[in-house]
């Protein structure tokens, strides 16, 4: 299942990039006319918060675990605006998981009732857009890196660790302004770490999420 998310996150990465690159020339000179200058190479930074809903954890050996790991999210993303219709860079953000989370009926050993985890995804970014006005434009985006666990209830209270794992996150959103709203798939995995060293499960989990942010 990793495989697969990697494997499309990576073609998504590269369909991206070659849609965003190939058109700017032709753009710029219907839009401007033949005259016009291609829009230099810029810095941006992209600010957004958002929420992943929870969704399920696809665990290797025991299935689908009907639990919720919803996540409200900040991100900040840095990089270089090539043209009007490509963007790449790196993202950094924090996340916080909370919900029901009463594993000890499938694994059989203690587990906090309520998800209490804090992760730091680290990612490459890169955004397709397709401007239909010097305002609007639609877009594309999407984000591959890893996920950090910094803090979990699971080790303060003694049930061993929770460990992150590849992050892919991609969507389509429009931006007005120095404003935009997307709406996309967050696919990530982690691992639980039982106190004596081995692992109680590993899964992913894929999820609907919602972000709004700024950009400057």
């Amino acid at each position: 299942m990793k495989r697969k998310i990697f494997t499309l996150c990576v073609a998504l990465f590269t369909a991206i990039s070659t849609f965003a690159a190939s058109p700017a020339g032709s753009y710029d000179e219907e839009l401007h006319g033949a005259s016009h200058k291609s829009m230099r190479l810029k810095h941006q930074v992209d600010i957004t918060a958002g929420f992943i809903a929870g969704g399920k954890l696809n665990t290797k050996d025991f299935g689908k675990v009907d639990t919720n790991l919803a996540r409200p999210f900040l991100d900040v993303v840095y990089g270089a605006r090539f043209n009007k219709f490509l963007f790449a860079g790196l993202g950094v953000g924090v996340q916080y998981a909370y919900g029901d989370c009463d594993l000890v009926h499938l694994f059989s050993v203690p587990s906090p009732e309520t998800w209490g985890v804090v992760a730091l995804p680290l990612y490459a970014n890169v955004k397709g857009y397709y401007p239909v006005s010097r305002l609007v434009a639609p877009y594309i985006t999407l984000g591959i890196g890893h996920n950090f666990v910094l803090a979990s209830n699971f080790s303060a209270g003694g049930y061993g660790k929770i460990k992150g794992g590849l992050f892919c996150k991609f969507g389509a959103g429009l931006t007005i302004g120095n404003f935009n709203l997307s709406l996309g798939l967050a696919s990530q995995s982690l691992k639980w770490i039982n106190p004596e060293g081995g692992t109680n499960f590993s899964a992913g989990n894929n999820a609907g999420y919602i972000e709004v942010g700024v950009t400057f």
